[in-house]
């Protein structure tokens, strides 16, 4: 009896908890009448709201689209969607409308190029420079074109790079990005995500975004597959901390000594690493799907989201796989470099593993340098300078027989950051070099203009002047016996101090070479560069021995 008694009790208990829950999983659906109806006047204000904001996008030309949309404020739209999907959950257009504008307003310009400088672009993979696009902006990223896709992979890849480059004065900006990152973008890259996978399933939803411009299910799962890349790209911006006092040279030095947090993995940073790679491989799933719907359809229809055609599938899928593989294990790509003036060209290439770097994570970067210690300098900021000074010089008499009426120019140029000076005089078919010509072999006019070429480029060649750029071009014509006048401008083109400030002086221990390149401890990275040898690091890292 107390046995059966026991049962009974424990069978009522069960029964309550159960009838209690699902009460309360029936009260957390539940949506009053109330705020159902409130949901769909927040959808239509939003609807409302959003419109005149994207009318010149939908209609312009890609080239300029992207300038158009960062200067969109999406605030108020994004607002109403949001407030409407918590108080109906049932609510697509609502569901929609915070995916959509959560979308674009991730698209919009994050000025990373302004954070990372040129090393944003270390790699230039799978193609000539310039065919890899950014993941977001016009087209927003995946999916779908070969381009689009390669872009994605390519800012995967060089993230590390980019951030092993980043120069010191921008710390303080990117750390502000960071933060952003952290606490604003990622949330809204996830809550848009989960707002777009509640309907993303439904393949008869539609939503019109203006006159004759619909999205559907290859549309959502589009955008699904965009905010995939950009939850990938966000989560490894933040998995390592660099935080640095950089107006303090104590914080500077104790900040950038080798075990120091700085450069090191955050506490969460090797789960953001790996969500980061599964995000990557995601948004390739989510655009085979958008690819398999494509080519289902009886009848080629257009897409706002997806840029190709069923007879681009077998090349999409292609390069879908490749994508796929370069995430998962060793690929081969060029890397490049560019200097202070921006210009791009290939250096080399390189066997690279990029799933070690989200996968087998490097704790601190610090680690794979030599030992060395840490003080401060003095740095500087400069301002690109272009002045213009006025030259000219008249020579009364030119006896040069022969030559009447014959064309002649002056070119002279030098450039301190090329230390290099070059100045030819050309008469005809005849050229002059003025570094080994004869003083008479041309008309005193000439040497005095040399003359004052050189008094220029030690007036702006002193301290606090560099990398001048400085020339001079002139044509004219000469004629036999009467006065020959030189009359132009000499541009200066530099970079002029504007400001200090305390930058990190690095100081190697080692004494020699040899000890300097025995003393990098990992140059694979942690099979990130299986076939680096020290040397390749640090070229790849513009770290020497100097």
């Amino acid at each position: 009896m107390k046995n059966n008694m026991l049962r009974f009790i424990l069978i009522m208990s069960v029964s309550i908890l159960f009838i209690t829950n699902c009460e309360d999983i029936n009260n957390d659906n539940e949506v009053s009448p109330e705020d159902s109806a409130a949901a769909v006047v927040l959808v239509t204000d939003a609807y409302a709201s959003l419109l005149p904001l994207i009318e010149g996008l939908l209609a312009a030309d890609p080239d300029s689209a992207q300038s158009i949309l960062n200067g969109i404020d999406l605030s108020e739209p994004h607002g109403f969607y949001m407030e409407a999907s918590e108080l109906d959950w049932r609510n697509q257009d609502a569901h929609f409308g915070f995916g959509f504008t959560s979308f674009l307003i991730l698209s919009q310009n994050t000025m990373m190029n302004d954070i990372f400088g040129p090393s944003v672009k270390v790699y230039a993979p799978f193609g000539e420079a310039g065919v890899a696009s950014n993941p977001v902006g016009y087209g927003f990223g995946l999916p779908l074109s070969v381009p689009r896709a390669n872009g994605m992979i390519a800012s995967y890849i060089e993230i590390p790079l980019a951030f092993a480059r980043i120069k010191f004065e921008s710390l303080d900006t990117f750390n502000d990005f960071q933060t952003q990152v952290i606490e604003s973008f990622i949330p809204m890259v996830d809550a848009g995500l989960a707002a777009l996978d509640s309907i993303d399933n439904d393949p008869t939803f539609t939503f019109t975004i203006g006159a004759g411009v619909q999205v559907d299910n290859a549309d959502i799962i589009a955008m699904e597959s965009s905010l995939f890349a950009l939850q990938g790209m966000y989560k490894s911006l933040a998995a390592y901390n660099y935080e640095l006092d950089t107006s303090d040279p104590s914080a500077i030095i104790t900040g950038l000594t080798q075990g120091s947090t700085f450069g090191a993995l955050n506490s969460e940073g090797v789960t953001l690493l790996s969500e980061a790679h599964a995000s990557a491989l995601s948004s390739l799933d989510k655009a085979e799907q958008v690819l398999a719907l494509v080519d289902a359809e009886a009848t080629a229809l257009n897409h706002f989201f997806v840029e190709f055609s069923q007879s681009e599938s077998s090349q999409i899928q292609s390069s879908l796989n490749a994508l796929a593989n370069t995430l998962s294990g060793p690929t081969s790509v060029d890397y490049a470099f560019s200097n202070e003036r921006g210009e791009f060209s290939i250096e080399g290439s390189a066997s690279i593993n990029i799933s070690q770097y989200y996968l087998n994570a490097i704790t601190d970067f610090k680690t794979l340098l030599p030992p060395y210690t840490m003080s401060t300098t003095t740095a500087y900021n400069y301002s690109q300078t272009t002045l213009y000074e006025h030259i000219s010089f008249e020579e009364t008499e030119v006896l040069l027989n022969g030559l009447s009426n014959t064309p002649i120019s002056v070119n002279i140029q030098y450039s301190e950051s090329n230390s290099d000076t070059t100045a030819t005089v050309s008469l005809g078919f005849l050229t002059f070099n003025l570094l080994t010509a004869n003083q008479s072999d041309l008309p005193v006019a000439i040497w005095d203009l040399w003359a004052e070429f050189l008094l220029t480029v030690g007036d702006y060649s002193d301290e606090l002047h560099q990398f001048p750029e400085i020339s001079f071009q002139w044509s004219g014509l000469i004629t036999t016996g009467t006065n020959l006048i030189i009359d132009g401008d000499i541009a200066i083109d530099y970079l002029e101090r504007i400001s200090e400030y305390t930058a990190p002086d690095i100081l190697w221990t080692a004494t020699s070479y040899g000890d300097w390149v025995s003393g990098w401890s990992d140059p694979t990275a942690n099979g990130m560069f299986p076939d680096f040898l020290a040397e390749d690091l640090a070229f790849l890292l513009g770290i020497s021995w100097e």
